[in-house]
């Protein structure tokens, strides 16, 4: 291991000239997808909640993919080939070291080629920030450059989405099991909170055009980030409400997301917010958050009390957290955080110990996926709900919270819920 990674290192050291340029007119992700199909198998797309900002790479500069979750390794990598730059156009460097780690150090073949470590210095960033657009090409030549520019006028048929095939449940009765193995383990003081996730498969009449994906999500009107990363022939896509951390300049901003209800029942808002079960749930994450943090930061500001987090299908308890941190970096937070208990539960070893005996493993569902920029700040995002692409063939993954009260029936229903973001970004009329 150790050699492996000092050979790709020396790699890593060569040089990297970056040309950018601030781009006046309007640029929309899905149409980029479109137009420039040969950088197919290496792009990404990575946008906020708000919708206020997005992040695209077309083609891979560098790609960092090893077999093991390391985040002080790719900090190590990153300022490496950040000391090779130099920088021509528009300053200082933008570009964003895009990409994340799996949840648990196992295999899951759903997510073949991609690591457990896995990061994408793109040939072509774009991004959107504060209404402007920047074009970053590393690596380059004028002719290169020219060329690219030229395309971005080029008009290309919107791709359709293929027609739903079927549908259908892959490990519900696995999933009550688990839940009922779990509350049982919670009677015996043996665990407080755990998360279960269970899949479910969508054939297609043909493989989808990742275009037509950024098409739906950048124009849905879900509070949620909308995330999208390929890898040769496999796409992992996610549509989640939960960031695990950001930090601007020692800043840091956090938040916990748990207890859930549907927004279709009748006065959900209050009954979520008086709910006990979820309460409890929802504090445990708090806590939790709480004393990951305590390490790196001289000061958090927790509210007393949640709020509620609205999106299309369910409310959410949300407290928002931030803080200001000492001599630390995103990524090495992101490790002490990860995984919250909203998305492996509480203890945290004994509750991975159960999720690893109960499901196997979870591949990139649940994991942190976000971006490190050249000041070492970032964000990242829980990837909850969510599927993986290849082919004509789409694994849907959903999770819900099971604590001490919780029943199988009603943590299914929850799941099933869950599903909908994917299966209506697939065009599925949920």
């Amino acid at each position: 291991m150790k050699e492996a990674e000092s050979g790709m290192m020396e790699d890593y050291t060569s040089r990297r000239n970056i040309y950018q340029v601030q781009w006046d007119k309007e640029l929309l992700p899905h149409q980029l997808f479109n137009i420039y199909q040969e950088y197919a198998g290496s792009r990404y797309f990575f946008m906020t909640k708000e919708k206020d900002e997005w992040l695209l790479g077309l083609g891979a500069e560098k790609l960092i993919n090893v077999n093991h979750r390391s985040p002080s390794y790719v900090n190590q990598v990153f300022l490496k080939m950040l000391s090779t730059c130099t920088v021509t156009g528009i300053t200082p460097n933008l570009i964003r070291l895009f990409g994340g780690f799996q949840f648990d150090e196992g295999t899951n073949e759903d997510f073949a080629g991609f690591g457990h470590s896995h990061f994408i210095w793109p040939k072509i960033q774009v991004l959107f920030k504060s209404g402007c657009y920047y074009l970053s090409f590393t690596n380059m030549d004028e002719d290169e450059i020219a060329a690219f520019l030229a395309k971005l006028d080029d008009s290309v048929p919107a791709a359709e989405l293929p027609e739903v095939i079927d549908q259908r449940n892959v490990d519900a009765e696995l999933f009550l099991a688990n839940v009922s193995q779990a509350v049982d383990a919670m009677a015996a003081g043996q665990l407080t909170k755990v998360v279960l996730s269970r899949r479910k498969k969508v054939r297609l009449a043909a493989a989808i055009d990742n275009s037509a994906l950024i098409r739906r999500g950048f124009h849905d009107q879900e509070f949620s980030y909308f995330v999208l990363l390929e890898n040769n022939d496999r796409t992992y896509v996610s549509k989640t409400p939960e960031q695990l951390v950001k930090v601007t300049a020692q800043k840091l901003s956090t938040n916990a997301i748990a207890g859930t209800m549907s927004s279709r029942l009748e006065n959900a808002e209050s009954l979520l917010l008086q709910d006990e079960k979820n309460l409890k749930e929802h504090q445990i994450v708090v806590s939790s958050i709480e004393e990951d943090l305590e390490p790196y930061s001289s000061e958090l500001n927790i509210p007393a009390a949640p709020g509620i987090l609205a999106n299309r299908y369910f409310y959410h308890l949300y407290t928002p957290i931030t803080g200001t941190i000492d001599e630390s970096d995103v990524l090495t937070l992101t490790q002490a955080m990860h995984p919250t208990p909203a998305l492996g539960g509480f203890p945290k070893a004994a509750a991975a110990a159960f999720i690893q005996q109960a499901e196997g493993n979870r591949g990139f569902y649940g994991a942190p996926l976000g971006y490190i920029d050249a000041n070492m700040d970032g964000e990242f995002i829980v990837a909850i709900r969510s599927m993986v692409l290849h082919g004509d063939e789409a694994v849907l993954y959903a999770g819900c919270g099971i604590v001490q009260d919780s029943r199988p029936e009603e943590e299914l229903h929850e799941t099933e819920i869950k599903f909908k973001p994917m299966l209506q970004l697939l065009g599925v009329s949920v």
